[in-house]
């Protein structure tokens, strides 16, 4: 019983220590301890209140001493305990919350993809280490807590940041990644934020996203400013850009990559942040749960896979992803226009229709600064990648000698508007991803930002003929 209250202890002391900042001083004589890697059978309650954590140290240190009869009646045993970590290893399957709005950490381009980024990678290697099955699962800043709580998850991870307030519901793992608070605008307003005195002015058009750590920071540091909540956290910078506000107040991390994304954007003294923060995983109050994960990323880091992941996140082509998400959504219309076309026998191909619009999007191509062949090439591949997969439907229909589809959509009143908003937006998701696109030893980060794509469910062969171009 001495050793399991030991271990006890100890578990929750290097708790206490990681909240607390000592970790240098007191790692090491936890890590020598020769009890902390036999026996990680205990798990802590989650509402032992700081007495029972005092009384846990002074008996495993020997402070006080516990009576033999009231040991003999404490025993636990592994029948009688259970921990979070058991119970992902029973279920087979480690639930992970994430909120898929902050890149380079987590990212879904919309609700039907997969979700990517630096802390997916990680939960997928974690995930691997315990010989489970990763889950995802869908939450936002504003209820992640709520979400942790109601034990939708088991954990939460996605550039989460250590607070105190959420450190008083729930635990994190060690930090992986420091990071602060910056400011990031429009290059040419630099230099009017570039302290929080600049910011905190009622002229200030401050936005932020809702629920986290970027909003809290801005009512606290900026009370004065006008500050708009904007929903999306993908397209918020689009909003500054749009010159619909002045200034956002974020991660440095995530302003310097916003600053590749959007040219005409700067990050704000990214090395000077305005405070100090870490990135951590978000845990339960599970004692057993949090020495595994505590294992395993300091492991990572050390190995170096964390640093690895790091650069090869940043360095990913994060703008390709809406040239992605359009080609994608084009494809998906294949089906539509096949169904119009099969009801009311017309032709797939309309040569000479196509050959109008490829010499068109060629020449405003040009104007906006990509070069015309090999804009009418791209636009001739998404045409045929169309009629290929219209042509397998056509095949698989003969076959069965399929009748008419009473719900086909009208391909000029309904399908056709929508392939021509998809091409507008096509024309203008080259011509800001010219300079990747253009980029010889960007090609494989390109094809590879290209996936997945909900559209092999279609035809993958017709994906492969859209995504040619890129690959050239």
């Amino acid at each position: 019983m001495r050793k399991a209250l030991t271990v006890a202890a100890l578990i929750l002391l290097r708790q206490f220590i990681f909240v607390n900042g000592a970790i240098a001083k007191i790692f090491p004589i936890i890590r020598g301890h020769r009890l902390l890697a036999r026996d990680w059978s205990l798990a802590v309650p989650a509402n032992r209140p700081l007495s029972a954590l005092i009384a846990a140290l002074a008996i495993a240190f020997g402070v006080v001493a516990l009576p033999a009869a009231t040991a003999a009646e404490a025993r636990i045993t592994p029948a009688t305990l259970s921990s979070r970590l058991d119970e992902i290893l029973a279920r087979g399957v480690l639930r992970a919350g994430t909120t898929g709005d902050y890149r380079p950490f987590t990212y879904r381009a919309s609700a039907g993809d997969d979700f990517i980024g630096l802390d997916i990678g990680l939960a997928a290697d974690l995930a691997k280490s315990l010989g489970v099955r990763l889950q995802i699962v869908p939450t936002t800043w504003a209820t992640m807590m709520g979400d942790l709580g109601d034990d939708r998850f088991d954990l939460a991870l996605g550039g989460v940041s250590v607070s105190l307030e959420r450190q008083k519901k729930a635990w994190f793992s060690i930090p992986y990644l420091r990071d602060g608070k910056t400011p990031i605008a429009r290059c040419e307003d630099v230099q009017k934020y570039r302290t929080l005195a600049d910011i905190d002015r009622p002229d200030v058009r401050l936005i932020v996203n809702p629920g986290g750590t970027n909003e809290r920071f801005a009512r606290a540091q900026a009370p004065h400013a006008k500050l708009t909540v904007f929903p999306d956290n993908v397209t918020i910078f689009d909003r500054i850009v749009a010159g619909e506000a002045d200034v956002m107040i974020t991660d440095a991390i995530e302003a310097r990559l916003q600053q590749r994304l959007h040219p005409r954007l700067c990050a704000i003294h990214p090395e000077a942040p305005f405070d100090f923060s870490e990135k951590a995983v978000l845990l339960p109050r599970d004692a057993v749960l949090k020495a595994y994960v505590d294992q395993w990323l300091h492991q990572t880091i050390e190995s170096g896979a964390l640093a690895r992941a790091n650069e090869q996140w940043l360095d990913y082509p994060w703008g390709i992803e809406s040239l992605r998400a359009l080609i994608d959504a084009r494809l998906l219309l294949a089906p539509d226009v096949a169904r119009f076309k099969w009801n009311h026998h017309i032709p797939i191909e309309d040569l000479p229709r196509e050959a109008q619009v490829i010499a068109a999007l060629g020449h405003r191509a040009g104007d906006l600064g990509v070069p015309q062949a090999w804009a009418e090439r791209f636009f001739r591949a998404q045409i045929e990648a169309s009629k290929a997969a219209q042509s397998e439907l056509f095949q698989g229909w003969d076959a069965v000698r399929h009748g008419q589809f009473p719900d086909a959509p009208d391909l000029a009143a309904v399908t056709r508007p929508k392939l021509d908003q998809l091409t507008e937006q096509l024309l203008h998701a080259l011509a800001e991803n010219w300079p990747v696109l253009n980029d010889p030893k960007r090609h494989d980060d390109v094809l590879r930002a290209m996936h997945p794509m909900q559209s092999d469910a279609v035809s993958a062969k017709a994906v492969a003929e859209a995504l040619a171009p890129l690959g050239r």
